[in-house]
């Protein structure tokens, strides 16, 4: 599988499920990856983690993201990932949040080089299908840490390395020091290095590909609320005329309408009302920037139903 050149949907958690990546997907996104799964769990509760490895043919190629901190668990994980039929499998070092990094996964990697080469490693041989790594800036104070993380992991057989330029500490606060993506990329020229933050625009991704000579771009929360991102970024600068689709372009406010009811229809469908909740976070983000988006966010804790759901997009978008 080749990574160059392609518009990546992010892995995010409680976001990028099926439906989701489904739509994004069918609005331009080369690439999707699941929301991120312990190994640990996919192991000893593989039912109760089934609901987070839920994938379409249609999304194809789609991966899926583990996090753990032991590299025979790793292993076994990413043979099960294999087994149920992803086409590449990505390691999290990079998530913050601190119920991961405390059992010394996600960031807590970045301090620890040699256990990240060591997860790698057992991860590349086992899966039999294409490793990424995600990772950040670093776990605390060292602002190089990034550089000796992809080092062992590219060295272990890693297809791509994702960096998203953010120390642990900063969280998403503050902003993504691009330059480093533009290090780790002169660092390693020949290896895939795959840009993400702070991509909110077409032309954000247009200008990391220009400054950084990444190969590739991951876009995370500029898809909330905004699908449509990857087709609009698949128009501009660098990408190859054959590649754009021909749908490509902003939505008009009938097809904007349209795809949000799909998107909750198609929740409900799958969760019921459990899924209509679900939306209450996405009509948020599909409101934003919009006249009167606040006073909307206001009135969502009502939407319960679908018809509630279908009420409140009939009205407002």
């Amino acid at each position: 599988m080749d990574f160059r050149g392609k518009v990546i949907l992010a892995p995010l958690a409680g976001v990028t499920d099926i439906t989701f990546r489904l739509l994004c997907r069918e609005h331009g996104a080369d690439a999707t990856v699941t929301e991120m799964v312990s190994a640990k769990a996919l192991l000893l509760q593989p039912r109760r983690t089934a609901r987070y490895l839920e994938y379409a043919e249609e999304e194809r190629p789609v991966g899926a993201q583990l996090f753990g901190a032991a590299p025979e668990e790793m292993a076994a994980a990413a043979v099960e990932i294999r087994r149920r039929g992803f086409d590449f499998v990505d390691i999290n070092m990079g998530c913050p949040v601190r119920k991961v990094t405390t059992g010394g996964a996600g960031a807590a990697l970045l301090a620890r080089p040699r256990l990240a080469g060591a997860i790698a490693d057992r991860v590349v041989r086992a899966a039999g299908i294409p490793v990424t790594v995600k990772i950040r800036s670093g776990f605390g104070t060292d602002a190089e840490a990034y550089l000796a993380v992809a080092r062992e992991v590219f060295e272990a057989g890693a297809a791509a390395v994702t960096l998203h330029p953010r120390t642990r500490g900063q969280m998403f606060s503050g902003k993504a020091d691009w330059s480093q993506i533009a290090r780790l990329k002169r660092e390693f020229p020949d290896r895939v290095v795959i840009g993400n933050g702070d991509i909110g625009r077409p032309e954000d991704a247009w200008r990391m590909a220009a400054e950084t000579g990444c190969d590739a771009v991951m876009i995370g929360r500029g898809a909330l609320g905004n699908p449509w991102i990857f087709n609009a970024i698949r128009r501009g600068p660098g990408v190859p005329p054959e590649s754009v689709r021909a749908q490509a372009g902003p939505p008009s406010p009938d097809a904007r309408k349209t795809l949000i009811l799909r998107h909750g229809r198609e929740m409900h469908r799958r969760l019921g009302e459990v899924g209509i909740r679900e939306m209450r976070k996405h009509l948020g983000w599909y409101a934003r920037g919009l006249l009167a988006a606040s006073a909307f966010r206001g009135t969502l804790a009502a939407v319960c139903t679908w018809e509630d759901y279908r009420r409140a997009v009939e009205r407002f978008f």
